[in-house]
Order: structure tokens, then sequence, then C-alpha cells
């Protein structure tokens, strides 16, 4: 957590002047406790800044970012969701914009290039071990998955006695995409189920590619063998819809997709058709194109090879803590 400036730190750098920072969400520092949210608030206040909060329970659209800047002459955005539309001309109208915080590490919304141009600085929360969080979150999909667990679960509430032939993970191949940190975090977890690992990954590590017993293959070699296959891909024009109708026809029939990375990088039509006619086994899902995706037909259709979470991927007490205090330090620490 970061410490809080005192009055003669605040006196030396003028923090007399109140700088404003938007909040894209109103959830921003609630979901632990009021005091983590009271904590985050005074942080700010400590540090000479004035919050301005996203008063709607949806994402913010670059129309709404600029008529706040308008009312309010924005230093800084806390950006908290991947639907906030942080695009070229919140960078043109938003004049007095110094620094861009996303809560997280995609910037996928963010327009990079015109924050470049117009000299804001683009901050994530990438240095807070939430990778393993999210790490930790995949692997409970994939359990779940394979053994069931939701549906059993349901039906038993119910006071249904439903007990399902169901898949083993222990000895099974995983098929991972992008060999990143959250990655490798999966494939550390995978080597206690003896599994089989392969990797397609840009970049890799042939370090830790070596040490795990780790396969690197194509991408039509890893469909084809994989029993689970895990997503962990930054999205980007070479990844958008990087697995569809093609990459669903190599899969085995048995095998199952997990995405707790983003929604783009699956063409999400053709996954709904591959999971009505059992082309695969089922997906696992926690990121979806539209958030909250309460209307999405993945989840409209209930489909029963389906189980599916609300992008809460880093969504723990320790976690969320240390994201909290970072996205905000790096706003204060940037202006």
């Amino acid at each position: 957590m970061p410490a809080y400036r005192n009055d003669t730190m605040r006196e030396r750098k003028g923090l007399d002047i109140l700088k404003t920072v938007l909040i894209t969400s109103r959830e921003f520092g609630s979901q632990i406790d009021i005091q983590h949210r009271k904590s985050l608030e005074q942080y700010f206040a400590e540090n000479g800044w004035q919050i301005v909060w996203n008063s709607a329970g949806a994402a913010m659209s670059a129309r709404d970012i600029i008529q706040q800047d308008a009312r309010h002459k924005l230093d800084a955005i806390l950006v908290y969701s991947s639907s906030d539309e942080i695009n070229h001309e919140v960078f043109k109208e938003c004049r007095n914009l110094k620094v861009v915080s996303r809560h997280g590490v995609g910037v996928e919304n963010i327009d990079a290039a015109a924050a470049r141009q117009a000299g804001v600085a683009i901050k994530t929360t990438a240095k807070t071990p939430g990778y393993e969080t999210v790490a930790d979150l995949t692997f409970a999909l994939l359990l779940s998955l394979a053994r069931k667990v939701p549906q059993i679960d349901a039906t038993l509430r119910k006071s249904g006695w439903y007990r399902p032939v169901s898949s083993d993970v222990w000895g099974k191949t995983l098929g991972i995409f992008g060999l990143g940190r959250i990655g490798k975090a999966v494939a550390k977890r995978a080597k206690g189920f003896d599994m089989k690992i392969l990797a397609s990954t840009r970049h890799p590590d042939d370090a830790f590619v070596a040490a795990n017993g780790i396969t690197l293959c194509s991408k039509e070699q890893l469909l084809a063998e994989a029993d689970f296959v895990s997503l962990h891909c930054m999205l980007s024009h070479e990844t958008k819809h990087m697995i569809g109708a093609r990459e669903f026809a190599l899969m085995k029939p048995g095998a199952y997709l997990i995405n707790t990375a983003r929604a783009g990088l699956v063409n999400q039509g053709d996954l709904l058709s591959a999971l009505r006619s059992k082309a695969i086994a089922g997906a696992a899902i926690d990121v979806f194109e539209t958030e909250p995706a309460v209307n999405d037909p993945l989840i409209a259709e209930d489909l029963d090879n389906v189980v599916a979470t609300t992008h809460v991927g880093s969504y723990t007490v320790d976690s969320l803590r240390r994201m909290d205090f970072l996205v905000a330090a790096n706003i204060v620490e940037a202006v």
C-alpha cells in the first residue's frame, strides 16, 4: 500500500491545487469493504486529487468521458473495464489529460498511438502478482468443466441426484496459447496433475519450457492433440478471432476450451455453434464481448456444456487490494 504524503510534501509539490481523476466505475474499491474504499479515497485526497465518479452502472463511452472532461478538466482517468472507450477522440478533446491508469493489464480499449501523440502516459497494474490469481481461476474452471461440478451442484440443490460420467484431468494434455506470466502459472499448476503440456507462443522462454517439460508446437498440432485448450494471449489485430470454426473443427470432440483472457480471441458465433452441435465437449468462459453479459447468447441459451463466470479472474481480496492501490499510485506518481 503506498504511503500517504504529509503536509510538507503537499506544500512542496504544490498540492494546494487539486487535480481531478475520473474513475470509470463506481465499484472501484468497494468490493472488499467500506474501509478499503475510504483508504483509497484518502490516498487520493492526501496527494491532492479529487475524484469524479462514473455514476452509471455501465462502462463509459468516449462521449461520456468527454462530457465529464467538459465539466471537470480531467488530469487522469482510472480505467476499470475493458469496455470503457478510451479512443482518439478522448485524447483529442481531453486536453488536460496526463495519464490513463488501467485496472488490469489489457489495454486494447485504449488508443495507444493517440495517447503517445497527445503525450499521455498509459499505466497498468502488470507489476502485481495477479497473474497467479487468474491462473487459479483458470484451473478451477478446467476442473469444473471436466468433472461437471456446476451441473451436479445445481441439480442437487433442486433435489435431483445427478451422477454424470465425467472426464479425468490427471495425465491429460493441456494446450496453452500464450506463455506469458499467466500461461506459465497455469503450466506450473498442470504439472501437479501430471499433464502433458503443449504451448503455442510468439516469445518462448526456452529455459522455462525446458525446465517444465513443455512441448512447443504449431497452433494446428496443439488444437488436434489437446484435451484442454486454455487461452492466455493479449488481444490484438493478429489474435482477434484466433479461435473460430476452423479451429473448433481441428479440436477433439471431447476437448474443452477455457478462456480467462479476452472474449475477442474467440469468434463467439462459431463458439456457440460448436457448443450447440457438441463439436467440442464444452467451454468455460470468464470474459464476454459486452459486460455485464446478462444477455449474452452463451448465457441465455443455458447450455449444459458451458461454465461461465463474471470476469472474476483477479477478484480475490489479496489481488484486488494490491491492484486498487497500484492503479491509484500509478496516477499519483505520474503527475
